[in-house]
């Protein structure tokens, strides 16, 4: 729990940064509701496309796509986000551990562009990032995902014509759904590598490849590239928007092959996972439809080496999805399986664990973020539904049951969360969340949300046992 002198100090932070929010909003007005026809602030700001010929005299406006040096094709973009999150734990991780705490984040960005994105072009872009906690007591008390005082996040170059580019620099970078390579936004610090990436986009087909290190985070000095990491990848899929190239065939697809190398002094860890993507959508561009399905799929086969053992892992996830477009706030509906492979205890000569990668881990396997994929079948059911234009809500429901009863269960670090200790109970946990997003205003978001872990037989019945956890968070951001 937070002592009496730190809930002030946080009390009189969240008012300094609500103070700066207010201000801000105040002199939006209404008007902000009106600005529907502006690009959405994405997670990857640099996606965002802004062009002179969309400028008001508003002050958000004002600093998009300012033209210099008077009518050639340069122009300049400022932007960033305040942000403020407090969470407030009950049994972290199914233990008797209790913990509140808060944590904000400033990123102030610079986007420096010649040319037209549907002809020849160039960029330099900047992203400059100062996340801090406050008052976290749990093991390792304010970690490299919490806090990480002012350091770049991105800072990179690229040149391209029309959708096709090569960047190089530090970068933040989101593959697929995220599930292998992401960028968690929940993460304070989020996450960023250090190289070159490039993508060709020929009619209806994608390229997209890069060779990157991955950044460590060092809260106390500069970031750098992890000179022992070496990440790589290439991937075949279609071009954003295209459509199927004859009806049947998916309307999103890739195939893709990841490669993580790892070199110690003293051992080379080697994993090469190939996988492949396919979703099929029906009814979400028909006018008269009252209902839109997708299924998504993805597997990919990990093989390698860690040291002198072998890799032989894999995973799997397969999702089904409604949209009824006419009733009120288009709800959704998500069904769906996800399973991953686990160690086999009996073959000491291969790693069988299926090792995640880079993940936007909190995206996936539940908000409470205890349970992790590796050696788990995952069922869950997960709803959206906007209540309002500005209200939106989610919930969803998970179920966790080890797949092999001669390994345990793990984090979605890839560490072991328990070990197998001769159970046999098959269960693991169950969770339920629900969340949901407040739209003030254009700019202006109120975030909340709450959630239950309820252990299984397996963690209730080896040794260290488990209680249900519950947890909770609420934040707000300002983003311009």
């Amino acid at each position: 729990m937070l002592s009496t002198s730190s809930k002030v100090r946080t009390f009189k932070r969240l008012a300094s940064l609500g103070a700066v929010m207010l201000c801000g909003t105040a002199a939006i007005g209404h008007a902000a509701h009106a600005q529907t026809a502006k690009p959405d602030f994405r997670n990857l700001r640099f996606d965002e496309v802004y062009l002179p010929s969309s400028r008001t005299s508003n002050w958000d406006d004002a600093i998009k796509a300012i033209p210099l040096l008077g009518a050639s094709p340069l122009t300049l973009t400022f932007g960033g986000q305040l942000r403020w999150r407090g969470e407030s734990y009950r049994d972290f991780n199914t233990t008797t551990q209790n913990d509140d705490n808060d944590q904000s984040r400033v990123q102030l960005l610079a986007d420096l562009q010649a040319g037209n994105r549907s002809g020849a072009h160039a960029r330099v872009f900047a992203e400059w990032r100062d996340a801090q906690s406050y008052g976290r007591t749990l093991p390792g008390g304010a970690r490299t995902n919490d806090e990480d005082r002012h350091d770049m996040q991105n800072l990179f170059a690229d040149v391209g014509y029309g959708a096709s580019f090569v960047r190089y620099g530090r970068q933040e970078i989101a593959l697929n759904r995220e599930r292998l390579f992401g960028v968690p936004d929940w993460s304070n610090t989020r996450r960023g590598v250090q190289g070159t990436r490039a993508v060709l986009v020929q009619g209806a087909f994608a390229i997209d490849a890069m060779d990157v290190r991955p950044v460590i985070v060092r809260q106390t000095l500069p970031n750098r590239a992890d000179s022992t990491t070496r990440f790589r990848t290439a991937a075949i899929g279609n071009a954003p928007n295209a459509k199927p190239v004859m009806s049947g065939l998916p309307a999103v697809w890739q195939t893709y092959w990841y490669d993580q190398e790892i070199r110690t002094p003293t051992a080379l860890t080697r994993r090469t996972t190939t996988g492949v993507r396919a979703q099929w959508q029906w009814g979400a561009t028909a006018p008269a439809s009252s209902r839109a399905l997708s299924i998504d799929v993805e597997g990919a086969s990990q093989r390698g080496h860690v040291s002198t053992r072998d890799v032989q892992a894999w995973f799997g996830v397969a999702d089904a999805q409604v949209t009824w477009r006419k009733a009120r706030g288009a709800p959704t509906l998500t069904l769906g399986v996800e399973e991953a492979s686990g160690e086999n205890a009996n073959t000491a000569s291969t790693v069988e664990t299926f090792f995640t990668l880079y993940p936007a881990a909190h995206s996936h396997g539940g908000y409470a973020d205890v349970i992790g994929r590796a050696n788990v079948r995952e069922l869950h059911a997960i709803s959206t539904w906007d209540v309002t234009k500005a209200v939106q809500l989610r919930s969803a429901l998970y179920r966790f049951d080890r797949l092999r009863l001669d390994d345990g269960v793990y984090t979605k670090q890839n560490a072991v969360l328990r070990a197998a200790s001769g159970s046999t109970e098959r269960h693991a946990a169950d969770e339920v969340d629900v969340s949901g997003i407040w739209k003030l205003t254009r700019h202006w978001r109120i975030t909340f949300g709450v959630g239950i872990v309820e252990p299984g037989h397996f963690l209730k019945s080896t040794p260290g046992g488990a209680v249900t956890e519950r947890w909770g968070y609420a934040g707000t951001s300002f983003t311009f």
